[in-house]
């Protein structure tokens, strides 16, 4: 058997974390066990939809190494890949009329405010809340009636009583008694379009999968979704049900989708390898630690996966980051440079300059800064009266140009020995005065990028003069 696996998103919004963590988990797991990945759009929901949300999703997925098997640019012999266009051919109303044969689906006419009053009765007497399947034995003459009086029906699934059972991967056995579920399930709205629970059901079938991985909060889904695959197929795939994960602070994390989308991520300097190693190891037994897609799926497996909520931690994947950035040579961001740092500078300048502030770097993004550090106008620090004397000194003692590695351990030596300064005091007052911030690249290798005539002028107002 060919493992089969799928990432079904809606074409609503950007691409963030969360949503490439549950696609990851299935890339991993197709690529250990030699199997497919499968990208499709469930495009139901006409009012949220995005115009270029699907291209979005493509894009991030490759610049991810995640690329699909399957998917609406890649083709695959299970197509079509978006729930319309599968609707269009037929394939739902060919499920929904085995289900009416079976005597498991029937239209619902009960309005909505009628809906909300069920629900509020219900939770009065301590009840679940939800439908109490009061139309699912209508006479074909009290359906008659509700058409003439202009009511649209909804199709609704039998969610026959009893035990609903299924194995997850990750949660282990995992017991519904289906009477205690809501009630009858819609399966088709009242516009004609198939709902989730029941069009994903039957894309699944239809093409062939053998597993389903996706968030905790789909396993009530689940438990509706066994009685459909059972109906339709006779069987289920197996189910994997991630954990949920949370900001860091434990908060939801759709609260900060626009921060940690996949796109704003990129453009803040996080490179695809670090995000992808961070999240094949979020909510596991493993440190994270770089790897290739390749590396990361050999790697994976979903023994080593816990229950508890997991939150994402930033910090995490800057230190994943790091690690990268630390090793890149020039030639691999030179390009980048230029945009980041809006430069016509000579590349051996802008060379050197990359390989003094490299080591401590964190994102790409922290270039731009690190070059006005470097080369635009600054503020320094307030400094007190004392240093602001000391700094008078290091003006005057400052060497002429130009500068090489060697000038600032002479410069300071000198200072040395004329203010009697030492430590702390000889060098965090300089670093101030030439930087306006206490830590960054060693000054040694920033002062030949300084530059004897912006040094001065730094002095000069740092200095108060």
């Amino acid at each position: 058997m060919t493992v089969r696996v799928r990432f079904a998103p809606s074409p609503t919004g950007k691409v963030h974390v969360g949503n490439v963590r549950t696609a990851l988990v299935n890339v991993l797991f197709a690529r250990k066990t030699g199997g497919q990945f499968i990208l499709r759009f469930e495009d139901t929901d006409l009012e949220r939809q995005v115009d270029d949300a699907e291209q979005n999703m493509l894009a991030a997925l490759k610049w991810l190494g995640m690329t699909p098997d399957e998917s609406i640019d890649h083709g695959g012999d299970f197509g079509p890949y978006r729930t319309r266009e599968r609707d269009a051919r037929g394939d739902y109303k060919a499920a929904l009329d085995k289900l009416f044969g079976l005597g498991l689906a029937y239209e619902c006419f009960v309005s909505k405010d009628e809906l909300d009053m069920i629900r509020r009765l219900r939770t009065s007497r301590g009840l679940p809340s939800g439908y109490d399947n009061r139309h699912r034995d209508l006479t074909e003459a009290e359906r008659e009636a509700f058409r003439k009086e202009g009511r649209v029906p909804v199709i609704r699934f039998k969610l026959l009583d009893g035990e609903i059972l299924f194995e997850d991967m990750v949660r282990g056995s995992v017991r519904y008694e289906a009477q205690h579920l809501g009630g009858d399930p819609v399966i088709v709205r009242s516009n004609g379009m198939p709902t989730f629970a029941f069009a994903g059901a039957v894309d699944d079938i239809n093409q062939k999968m053998t597993h389903i991985i996706r968030g905790e909060d789909h396993v009530t889904n689940t438990a509706i979704q066994v009685r459909i695959f059972e109906a339709l197929s006779g069987g289920c795939p197996k189910f994997a049900h991630l954990p949920m994960m949370l900001d860091h602070d434990g908060g939801k994390l759709s609260k900060r989708l626009d921060s940690l989308s996949i796109t704003q991520l990129q453009e803040r300097g996080y490179m695809a390898e670090a995000i992808v190693s961070y999240l094949a190891a979020i909510g596991t037994s493993v440190d994270p630690t770089l790897g290739t897609i390749d590396e990361l799926a050999e790697r994976f497996d979903f023994a080593k996966m816990g229950r508890a909520p997991v939150r994402f931690d930033l910090d995490q994947v800057d230190r994943l980051n790091a690690q990268i950035i630390h090793q890149m040579p020039w030639g691999e961001v030179k390009d980048r440079m230029r945009v980041l740092t809006s430069s016509n500078m000579d590349e051996a300048t802008l060379e050197t300059f990359w390989y003094t502030v490299r080591p401590n770097l964190k994102r790409l993004e922290e270039v731009t800064d690190q070059f006005n550090l470097c080369f635009a106008e600054i503020q320094p620090a307030n400094l007190g009266a004392d240093d602001a004397s000391y700094i008078r000194a290091a003006e005057e003692t400052l060497p002429k140009g130009p500068y090489t590695k060697e000038t600032w351990g002479q410069w300071v030596g000198t200072l040395k020995e004329k203010t009697g300064r030492k430590g702390k005091e000889l060098f965090m007052p300089l670093r101030l005065a030439l930087t306006g911030v206490e830590h960054g690249p060693e000054l040694a290798d920033l002062l030949p990028l300084i530059g004897e005539d912006r040094a001065r002028k730094r002095l000069h107002k740092a200095a108060g003069k």
